[in-house]
C-alpha cells in the first residue's frame, strides 16, 4: 500500500501546524504544503511591533523554510499557488507563480489553510506609491523599508481597528505624526463606553489624532487624503478596514460556505466534502456561547485549528470545544481585552443581557504608581450566567484569561464573585476588581 499524499494549501500558522501534526502522526505520509508566496509560519501579530523597534520584518519567522524541508520532512512547495480543486479527481490545480507552470496533484487528503486577504474600501488612488494595507510578510518588509527610505514623518491611518490602533502607538515610537480616519461614529465599539473612552484618551495622551464618521474620497500623490472631515497631507498610508477570507478559487468547488465566503467546517474540522478540510482564517470556528458557527480570525485559532486538522487527516478523533471569542491588544501602556459576547451580540443572540462597568485600583491603594482597572461584565438578567467581559488595563490585562474560562465553564456571576484569585498588594486589591465586578453584577 502506497504511502498517503497529504497535500495542504498555505503554509502559514494554520497550514504548517496541519503539515507539522500530520507528518509527526504518520510518519510514512508524503505530506506537501503548497505557498504561494515566499513566506511561511510567521507571526503576523508581531509586525507592528517590529515597525516599532525598527527590527529585521524576518524576526517574526517562527520556523523557517530549511526547517520544514529537514528537520520535519515536509515536501514544502514555495511560489506554488493553488488555483482550484476538483473533489470528484481530488486533485489540486496548481500554478507556480515565477514560471506560470501549471500542473495537477492528486491527494488522499486535502487540508485548507489559505487564510485571509486584506478587505480594502474602492478608494480611488488605493494604489499609489506610499500606500500600504499591513497584513504579510512582504506588506511588513514594504512598509518597514519605506518608512526608513522616505524619512516619513506624517503617517494616515485608514481604519480604527486593532492593527491600525497597534501601528498608531508603533508609529509614534518611530517619531512620526499619526492620524487615524475611522469610518464609523466611533472605535471599538463591541467595548463598554468607559473602556472606549479610556482608549481614545490614551490616543489623545499620546499625541494621536482621531477623527470618526470620515469617508474618504481619494488619495493623491504627492500623498494627500481627501475626506468630508479635510485634507490630510502625509508620507505614508496604511489601509486596514477588515479582511475577507482567501477562498474565491474554491466558491464553484462543491465546498459549503458561511455567508462571507468562510468554508464551513464541523468541530472536527471536516467540510462537507469527504477527506477536505479547512481550518485558520479561510474557515468558520464553533463558538460556545453561541452554539454555532461564526467567523473569528486570529492566529491562535489558527493554530489549534490547523494543529486539530492535522490529526484527523491523519485518522486521529479530536474535537475542537469551541471558542469563547478571546482577544486582546496593547495601545500605548493600556492594555484591553474582551471575552465572549458584547452587549449588542447578546441580545441578537436572545438573551437579557445586563452590564456591569466598575473602575477600581489596579493593586493596592497605598502603593505608588498606582492606576484605573476598568472591568465590565455583561450577564444575562434572567440566569445570571456570565456572557462576556471586557477589561482595560495598564498591569493586569490578563485577568481575561480567567474570565474566558469562567464563561467557558458556563459560570455564573455569583460563582464568579467568591472565585479564589491570587493576592499580593502589588498585582491587585484584596478584592481584585473582577470579584468587585462580579458582586454588582449579581445584585
Amino acid at each position: 500500500m502506497n504511502p498517503a499524499k497529504i497535500v495542504v494549501i498555505g503554509a502559514d500558522a494554520a497550514g504548517a501546524s496541519a503539515a507539522s501534526q500530520a507528518k509527526r502522526r504518520q510518519k510514512d505520509a508524503h505530506v506537501i504544503m503548497l505557498e504561494k508566496t515566499q513566506d511561511v509560519s510567521y507571526g503576523a501579530c508581531g509586525m507592528p511591533y517590529i515597525i516599532g523597534l525598527k527590527k529585521d520584518m524576518e524576526e517574526v519567522v517562527a520556523v523557517s523554510a530549511k526547517e520544514f524541508r529537514e528537520k520535519r520532512n515536509i515536501d514544502l512547495r514555495l511560489n506554488e499557488e493553488a488555483i482550484g480543486i476538483d473533489i470528484k479527481k481530488r486533485v489540486v490545480f496548481v500554478k507556480n507563480n515565477l514560471s506560470n507552470h501549471q500542473y495537477e496533484l492528486n491527494y488522499d487528503k486535502l487540508i485548507i489553510a489559505t487564510g485571509a486577504k486584506s478587505n480594502l474600501p474602492p478608494i480611488d488612488g488605493i494604489n499609489q506609491e506610499g500606500v500600504f494595507s499591513l497584513k504579510t510578510l512582504e506588506d511588513g518588509r514594504k512598509i518597514n523599508k519605506y518608512l526608513s527610505s522616505e524619512n516619513c514623518k506624517k503617517a494616515v491611518l485608514i481604519g480604527g481597528g486593532f492593527i491600525n490602533l497597534e501601528l498608531a502607538d508603533n508609529l509614534k515610537k518611530r517619531g512620526l505624526e499619526v492620524v487615524i480616519l475611522e469610518k464609523l461614529d466611533n472605535i471599538l465599539l463591541e467595548y463598554s463606553d468607559e473602556i472606549r473612552q479610556k482608549a481614545i484618551e490614551e490616543l489623545q495622551n499620546n499625541g494621536v489624532k482621531l477623527f470618526c464618521s470620515v469617508d474618504i474620497e481619494k488619495i493623491e500623490s504627492p500623498l494627500k487624503v481627501y475626506s468630508n472631515k479635510g485634507t490630510f497631507e502625509c508620507d505614508v498610508v496604511n489601509v486596514s478596514t477588515g479582511f475577507k477570507p482567501n477562498t474565491d478559487f474554491l466558491i464553484d468547488s462543491g465546498l459549503s460556505f458561511f455567508p462571507n465566503n468562510a468554508i464551513e467546517v464541523d468541530q472536527k474540522m471536516k467540510t462537507n466534502i469527504e477527506d477536505v478540510f479547512a481550518c485558520g482564517d479561510c474557515a468558520t470556528i464553533y463558538h460556545r456561547l453561541l452554539k454555532k458557527n461564526v467567523y473569528f480570525p486570529l492566529g491562535t485559532n489558527a493554530n489549534k485549528q490547523g494543529r486539530i486538522a492535522g490529526i484527523n487527516a491523519t485518522s486521529g478523533n479530536e474535537i475542537f470545544e469551541g471558542i469563547t471569542g478571546t482577544s486582546v491588544f496593547r495601545l500605548f501602556d493600556l492594555g484591553i481585552a474582551k471575552t465572549g459576547l458584547s452587549f449588542k451580540q447578546s441580545q441578537e443572540a436572545g438573551f437579557e443581557p445586563k452590564v456591569t462597568t466598575i473602575i477600581a485600583n489596579e493593586k493596592a491603594h497605598y502603593l505608588p504608581n498606582n492606576k484605573d482597572i476598568i472591568v465590565t461584565l455583561i450577564s444575562d438578567a434572567k440566569t445570571k450566567q456570565l456572557l462576556g467581559a471586557q477589561i482595560c488595563s495598564f498591569d493586569g490585562i490578563l485577568r481575561i484569561n480567567a474570565l474566558s474560562v469562567a464563561i467557558y465553564a458556563n459560570l455564573k456571576v455569583s460563582e464568579i464573585k467568591y472565585l479564589d484569585f491570587a493576592y499580593s498588594p502589588p498585582y491587585s486589591a484584596v478584592w481584585d476588581a473582577v470579584l468587585i465586578c462580579a458582586t454588582q453584577a449579581e445584585k
